[in-house]
């Protein structure tokens, strides 16, 4: 299994835009074959404009197809436009 846990900071008063692409891009990789979750996610009690992508995967394969896929290339497009900085990503494999 590949996991992924990526953080953005998203420019303020652009969230709700976020979520709104990040909710239809977690929708759409839900139903891929090698995807077994995708969440988003935002920490509790914090008003605040930082938010994670935390994402399981068969495997490697399956995360590679993922990230060739439309709605992936065209979100990520779009949510570039709309945080600060750069998407932190970090990939896991099970041990």
């Amino acid at each position: 299994m590949i996991a992924v846990f990526a953080k953005c900071t998203v420019v303020k008063d652009q969230e709700n835009e976020f979520l709104d692409l990040a909710h239809k891009l977690a929708e759409k990789s839900r139903g891929e074959n090698a995807n077994i979750s995708y969440d988003i996610l935002k920490e509790t009690g914090q008003d605040s404009n930082v938010f994670y992508f935390l994402e399981k995967w068969q495997d490697q394969k399956g995360l590679d197809l993922h990230m060739q896929t439309e709605h992936f290339v065209q979100t990520i497009d779009a949510v570039n436009r709309i945080i600060t900085g750069e998407l932190e990503i970090h990939v896991f494999e099970n041990v």
